[in-house]
């Protein structure tokens, strides 16, 4: 048999096997499940509230020892009070898209596309407790 025709061959019965599935074996669940709706409806909540520059709603989805976390450290939920009143003050046109929301282990990860003078898109990572955000971070704050 030709090189050719041995790797086109080996290749085949390959990808043949990885279709088939082990009589009793089942598929391994995937790691990235919805969140709980009640976890779903804090996080589209708050950003939701963010999109609308509705300071009031986003900050009744914290719970009161809330924080955010970031690579120049942590914010209390004053300070985040505080730096999104000026935020919506530099940025009155700020707009907010929201992806589709993934419970990954004890975390709810939303994609977010936030327009102001520029754009960017980063996965914002929420811890809960209660179903309220007890922190927040950013995925590319993460080392």
């Amino acid at each position: 048999m030709k090189p050719v025709t041995r790797f086109l061959a080996l290749a085949l019965a390959l990808f043949l096997t990885s279709c088939h599935q082990a009589p009793g074996s089942r598929p391994v669940p995937s790691s990235d499940a919805a969140p709980s709706v009640a976890d779903a409806e804090a996080v589209l909540g708050f950003l939701n509230a963010y999109g609308r520059r509705d300071l009031e709603a986003m900050m009744r989805q914290l719970d009161e020892d809330a924080v955010f976390r970031s690579s120049g450290g942590a914010l209390s939920k004053t300070q985040i009070r505080t730096f999104f009143q000026t935020s919506f003050q530099k940025h009155p046109n700020l707009r907010v898209e929201v992806g589709p929301l993934k419970q990954i282990r004890a975390t709810v990860r939303a994609s977010v596309k936030v327009e102001t003078n520029a754009i960017w898109t980063d996965t914002w990572i929420f811890e809960m407790k209660g179903h309220r955000i007890h922190a927040y971070s950013f995925a590319s704050d993460q080392h």
